[in-house]
């Protein structure tokens, strides 16, 4: 399908504009984990610091939605919900001491579960301190 010059335009105007997502990984995270796991760029592994994160567009969301929001391994949460509860690393809990990292607790979960894209097929069941303890099947 070939586009005219005006229509790539708005194809790339709407690109440009479109909603970005962390993909929050649940089954990485622990009760006893400090701070919530990300998923890296590219698919490629796993972060803790949001400015390392990979940010997934909408759209790519979306054409693999049962990957990245299936709700047992995975739910994508937009970006800007994800900054706002961010807060600074504690001092030398890493390699750096500089970052935005999310507090892994039931009151930032509860964010996260409010704001993914789409309800998830499986019941996220996040782990945090507090949380109930998963029945092993």
């Amino acid at each position: 399908m070939a586009l005219s010059r005006s229509g790539l335009n708005q194809h790339l105007v709407l690109v440009m504009n479109e909603r970005e997502y962390f993909v929050i990984s649940v089954n990485h995270n622990q009760r006893s984990d400090r701070y919530i796991i990300l998923w890296a760029a590219n698919d490629c592994g796993y972060v803790g610091r949001i400015e390392n994160a990979g940010r997934y567009p909408e759209s790519r969301i979306r054409s693999k939605l049962g990957y990245y929001n299936c709700g047992r391994c995975a739910v994508a949460v937009p970006c800007d919900v994800i900054e706002r509860i961010a807060v600074p690393v504690d001092s030398k809990f890493f390699d750096t001491d500089d970052g935005r990292w999310v507090l892994n607790n039931r009151k930032n979960w509860q964010v996260i579960l409010r704001n993914v894209i789409e309800r998830p097929q499986y019941n996220p069941e996040p782990e945090y301190r507090g949380a109930r303890r998963r029945i092993e099947e």
